[in-house]
């Protein structure tokens, strides 16, 4: 079975012989074989238990066979009493899932550079019928991911009595978690109860099941890696284009809006993604759960809290030239060059956004929209109010950060719309300033 775990460490990249890798031991079967595992493929192996104390003398009795079965392996081991209820009860989680985040914070302190849990085969066939039953799409399917950041499963291909008889060949025992005996859990329920049932339909149940996860695991990697492309690709500006989400095949679109929406801290579920993802089209705005609003506006679609960016610290940053300066996260590209000969056929969008910058008096500033901010535009003919347009360009919560730049003569230059008739580019101009914000 160690080479078999050897194959798995290869085929996904868990990690080289040169990393320290951490075991996540629980004194469990599984564990136990990782534990074993690790320590012939890995020089740089150390081992983590974590007691919960949430099963009196049972809780104990696993802490100290993992120390002891450490201490004969000569595998370094750091054990860490928590209060898994009360650290639950805390995050207003269940003591299950409050435990598990602990455990996985305890294990990221250790500084090791791969993590390895003790996931099976059978805990992935498990963990696919589990998600099938309360509805999934293709990820949760897919099962346990064999990587997942520094994460690594390197028993993801061992079904569990293919460990069970590995540590029996070799006289080695583990510890029973009395719960798993139980159908308290519906994941025990399944391993008890719907796994037999298949396996009498499919003897080969595990072997059939692992070349699945792994087809699912394929197609799940290319579809999200289409749909990042697609979000990538249609995100600026803090939203996504209207028109691109819009064009996308549903399965990439709306990968893409349930991305808006969890960084944002929304509701992720299929039928909210749907209805975010309708605005593209109708346009308007709904609540999208988490506090936060979905609305379109100039073109793209947009995921935020409420009054997060409408009230920021007043800023201001010189600018002295060529360079590249930063405000409010934008950056701010500014090119001189000289002896530019001028052509009047240039497109509107080019020289609106280059200057004379011999006719920039004095210092030039770049801040954020102030009331009473004017300016006359290139090719506009009138003087125009910044807050309208403000209120033209941007979504409500980027407003307050729209840039403008000034000179000691006032405003020269709107993010978005360029620069002032004051300082256009004509016959005379011998040094060009060109502006980007992004």
């Amino acid at each position: 079975m160690i080479e078999k775990v050897r194959n798995a460490v290869e085929k996904y990249h868990m990690a080289n012989t040169e990393e320290s890798v951490l075991c996540c031991l629980s004194g469990g079967a599984d564990s136990v074989a990782l534990l074993l595992c690790l320590h012939e493929i890995f020089p740089q192996v150390r081992a983590c238990h974590i007691n919960h104390q949430l099963r009196g003398e049972e809780s104990l009795r696993d802490e100290c066979y993992c120390v002891e079965i450490c201490q004969k392996l000569g595998v370094p081991i750091e054990v860490r009493r928590v209060d898994a209820k009360e650290y639950a009860q805390k995050l207003g989680k269940s003591v299950e899932e409050g435990a598990r985040i602990l455990r996985y914070q305890i294990f990221e302190e250790m500084g090791c550079d791969k993590i390895a849990t003790a996931h099976s085969l059978s805990d992935c066939i498990e963990t696919a019928i589990f998600n099938f039953a309360r509805g999934t799409g293709i990820t949760g399917l897919a099962s346990i991911p064999p990587v997942r950041g520094k994460i690594i499963r390197p028993l993801i291909e061992c079904s569990r009595a293919e460990i069970e008889e590995f540590l029996s060949e070799r006289g080695v025992d583990w510890v029973t978690d009395s719960t798993n005996l139980t159908d308290d859990y519906t994941r025990n329920r399944i391993r008890h109860n719907v796994v037999p049932q298949l396996r009498q339909i499919n003897t080969s149940l595990e072997k059939t099941m692992s070349g699945t996860l792994d087809n699912l695991r394929e197609d799940a990697a290319f579809i999200k890696g289409m749909a990042d492309e697609l979000f990538e690709s249609a995100y600026s500006g803090g939203g996504l284009d209207c028109e691109a989400i819009a064009a996308a095949h549903s399965a990439l679109s709306g990968r893409a809006v349930m991305r808006l929406l969890k960084e944002a801290g929304a509701d992720t579920s299929r039928e909210m993604v749907k209805r975010v993802r309708e605005l593209c089209t109708t346009g308007g705005r709904i609540s999208a759960g988490g506090g936060v609003e979905a609305y379109t506006s100039c073109g793209k679609l947009f995921a935020v809290k409420p009054n997060i960016g409408t009230q920021i610290e007043q800023i201001s940053v010189i600018l002295y030239g060529d360079g590249n300066y930063k405000i409010f996260e934008k950056n701010i590209l500014l090119n001189i060059t000289h002896n530019l000969q001028y052509d009047s056929n240039i497109h509107k969008k080019v020289t609106n956004f280059i200057a004379d910058y011999g006719k920039i008096k004095g210092e030039m500033v770049a801040r954020g929209k102030l009331p009473g901010d004017t300016i006359k535009l290139i090719g506009r003919g009138f003087t125009s109010s910044v807050k309208k347009l403000a209120q033209a360009y941007a979504p409500p919560h980027e407003r307050a950060k729209m840039v403008v730049i000034t000179d000691d003569d006032g405003l020269i230059f709107v993010e978005g719309y360029g620069f002032a008739e004051r300082v256009a580019v004509d016959n005379s101009t011998k040094t060009v300033l060109h502006c980007k914000i992004s």
